[in-house]
């Protein structure tokens, strides 16, 4: 699955759970359990089957993080629960960070401390063909809505209760 996706489930379940010593560990979970359902990654539309990443890949994986980044950050603005969210959504991708961004990512795929781990990864990823793009982009679109819904359903409680509070005084 794309990074976007795994960040705003996390910042979703750290708005939904609150509390950092619970949503940093679910949110670094749901990442294997994202992985399960069946998508489109940056691979297998850039990459070469068993090959090290193409420029392509690592560019659309950069990009992807990015924007990442830049929806959680806005989800997260002036949100009481910001530091759990942003926290949320970094545990949402850091197997992906440290798997694969240099200089660290070769050597940790192949550390024995951390070879079952990346493996493990691997073997629960469920990767499409660009064939099945439909499916691919609609897994992780519906991933992206519920996480955006839950994030901004809880700014819009916010907003509602703050606009009671002024209208009473």
């Amino acid at each position: 699955m794309m990074a976007t996706p795994h960040m705003v489930a996390g910042a979703a379940i750290g708005r939904v759970l609150r509390r950092p010593w619970l949503a940093y560990p679910i949110a670094f979970v749901s990442h294997f359990l994202l992985d399960t359902v069946p998508h489109l990654d940056s691979h297998a539309l850039f990459g070469v089957k068993h090959g090290a990443p193409t420029p392509l890949e690592a560019a659309a994986g950069i990009a992807d993080f990015l924007v990442g980044a830049v929806v959680v950050s806005l989800l997260a603005v002036r949100q009481p629960l910001r530091r759990v969210m942003l926290g949320g959504a970094l545990f949402g991708v850091l197997i992906d960070l440290v798997e694969y961004v240099p200089p660290f990512g070769p050597w940790f795929q192949h550390w024995s401390g951390a070879a079952w781990l990346t493996g493990f990864h691997h073997r629960v990823q469920h990767n499409l063909t660009p064939a099945d793009w439909l499916l691919g982009a609609g897994t992780q679109a519906a991933v992206l809505a519920l996480g955006l819904a839950i994030c901004l359903l809880g700014r819009q409680r916010k907003e509602r209760l703050v606009e009671k509070q002024a209208s009473a005084v």
